[in-house]
């Protein structure tokens, strides 16, 4: 392992050049594979979208066309959708490439998470020195391998927690968090001016513009701030205003947002995507969409989405909420009246929920359970914890806080990503180098450290290569195609038997989605006699819907007169007297 001998001197100067990213060709290095790997990911994904992804490019077309008044939204926070209306604005991208261009979006915001996470791992090695720990029987990894280090994870975890295919703010999330903790650690090392701590409060508030969630967090990033400044030296009246500072500057960005949704509901909220998660997931209330007001006790739906069939269940939705797919545009609208409690059975469920995601988490790709492995069995060999965050451990206490936040209600990948990254390095920055220990038994510790994240990575690598060369059609934009020269125009309102939420086809057509068989009635519906099924296909027509689209081969039964969209899985049913022969050419 290369460097691990330094100098006791060079060890507690806290300013040595050490500490900087490593000039020039491995920092060269890392940033290049950084934009190959990245440039190559977005184009192999670049037609990827999910619900959510619709709703924030929804969301931020309606900002560039009619002002930021359209950004005010219970469910969905507003950074993301205006940074991409700022896109929409200035490049005016046609339909077939409006993905593509929020994924360029994306690109960018990798790369300023990764200049973020360069100054967290700056700090970390910088606080790492300033802890003058004894050196009588271990030394520090070098900082050289600790930058190492944290590339490779922070590319591994690109691939595995947190990637650019994700067209979500989560790496907006994840930008400020390693920014927040950078500036904690430079807090702790005695170097939290009031600049630092206006700038702390800035972040936050931008934190909680990208993402609800980040709106009880900032308490704790401002507890964190105030012991880190009172650890560091600072009196404790000195701290308290650095932090309320902090705190005012916070309240400036938080503030109006939070009026205008406390407006908009008639109650005090800062958003009400939590609210509503802790209904679904853990009274029991009917998840993503259709809450009808089950179970008993989880409230009364204020405006549902409405039944007009119930064997099998058929959803309206036309008005008043735009989109799409209007119950996914705006879901706090429809859960309007939910009323989250306490259930003991449901948080137990939650918390045991959480405990598989987060081992699913640790498990992904095997690259983790390599590392702990190696460090077992080197163990008391080679390896030594140090005592660094002795002082410095509200740094980190923010994203123990997160991912506890996030266990008592909805653990995903994307939302703990940033989190679990930094507590990953941290655990790695801890570890010490016992003198003397065997130096082949630390090269191929090293090794292993190196190769873990390095050949998972390759695999999914390999893949955005094979998807490029394949270049494969993009089968909803097919479907958009077909549906305007089988005579569905833009602006047509349409019906689905469909999954919730997946709207990607009718965004492209420009078609609305205003009712609909969920997922979940399907099997009902293929069930049923003839009689029954047309009988439910002549109500779609009754409530303005021209076609009906699925991708259920079983249940676009031809005896009913479904019809195959050409090059595609997907069918549609369309009243006789309703079908436009298609044009000559």
């Amino acid at each position: 392992m290369h460097h691990l001998h330094r100098s006791q001197a060079e060890e507690q100067d806290p300013l040595s050049p050490a500490a900087a990213p490593p000039k020039p060709h491995p920092r060269i290095f890392f940033w290049c594979v950084a934009l190959v790997l990245g440039l190559l990911h977005v184009w192999a994904h670049r037609n990827d979208v999910s619900p959510d992804s619709i709703s924030y490019i929804e969301i931020a077309w309606a900002t560039a066309r009619s002002g930021l008044q359209q950004i005010v939204n219970a469910y969905w926070s507003p950074l993301y959708p205006f940074l991409l209306s700022l896109v929409f604005r200035q490049f005016h991208p046609p339909v077939q490439w409006e993905f593509t261009a929020a994924h360029l979006l994306n690109f960018a915001v990798y790369l300023a998470s990764l200049a973020s996470f360069e100054l967290f791992l700056e700090e970390l090695i910088l606080q790492r020195q300033a802890a003058c720990e004894s050196h009588e029987k271990s030394l520090h990894v070098s900082p050289r391998t600790v930058w190492i280090w944290g590339y490779l994870f922070f590319l591994w975890a690109s691939y595995f927690w947190l990637g650019l295919a994700w067209v979500t703010p989560d790496l907006c999330v994840a930008v400020l968090v390693y920014l927040l903790t950078a500036l904690l650690l430079r807090i702790r090392r005695g170097r939290g001016n009031w600049l630092e701590f206006a700038g702390l409060g800035a972040s936050l508030g931008l934190g909680y513009l990208a993402k609800a969630a980040m709106f009880p967090l900032a308490f704790v990033f401002l507890l964190s701030a105030f012991c880190l400044g009172c650890i560091a030296g600072a009196s404790f009246r000195t701290s308290a205003l650095r932090t309320l500072l902090a705190s005012a500057v916070f309240a400036g960005f938080a503030l109006p947002l939070v009026l205008a949704l406390s407006a908009t509901k008639g109650r005090l909220t800062f958003g009400d995507s939590g609210r509503i998660a802790y209904t679904e997931y853990i009274d029991g209330a009917t998840k993503i969409v259709h809450w009808q007001g089950e179970p008993l006790g989880a409230g009364k739906p204020a405006h549902p989405t409405r039944k007009i069939f119930s064997d099998p269940e058929v959803f309206e939705f036309a008005s008043p909420i735009p989109g799409s797919y209007p119950p996914w545009y705006d879901p706090s609208y429809w859960y309007e009246g939910a009323r989250p409690h306490f259930s003991l059975k449901g948080q137990l469920w939650a918390l045991f929920r959480a405990a598989n995601l987060y081992l699913k988490i640790f498990s992904k790709s095997g690259a983790l359970w390599a590392v702990l492995l190696a460090v077992l069995v080197v163990g008391k060999r080679a390896l030594a914890w140090g005592r660094f965050a002795t002082g410095a451990w509200p740094a980190i206490l923010p994203s123990v806080a997160a991912l506890a936040m996030y266990s008592l209600v909805l653990v995903e990948f994307r939302y703990v990503a940033p989190f679990a990254l930094l507590l990953l390095i941290w655990m790695l920055a801890k570890m010490r180098i016992v003198v003397g220990a065997e130096p082949q038994l630390l090269r191929r510790f090293q090794l292993v450290i190196v190769l873990a994240p390095a050949l998972t990575v390759a695999w999914p690598v390999t893949r955005d290569v094979y998807d490029v060369i394949r270049n494969k059609p993009y089968e909803p934009w097919v479907v958009a195609q077909q549906l305007h020269f089988m005579g569905i125009a833009p602006g047509t309102d349409v019906g689905g038997l469909r999954s919730s939420g997946d709207a990607d086809w009718a965004h492209l057509a420009g078609v609305r989605i205003i009712v609909e068989i969920p997922y979940t009635e399907l099997p009902r519906f293929v069930g049923a006699d003839t009689a029954r099924r047309q009988q439910v296909l002549a109500l779609f027509t009754s409530v303005g819907a021209r076609a009906i689209i699925t991708r259920n081969a079983e249940a676009a039964n031809p005896v009913d007169g479904w019809q195959p969209i050409p090059g595609t899985h997907y069918f549609i049913w369309q009243q006789p007297w309703l079908i436009a022969a298609p044009e000559k050419k």
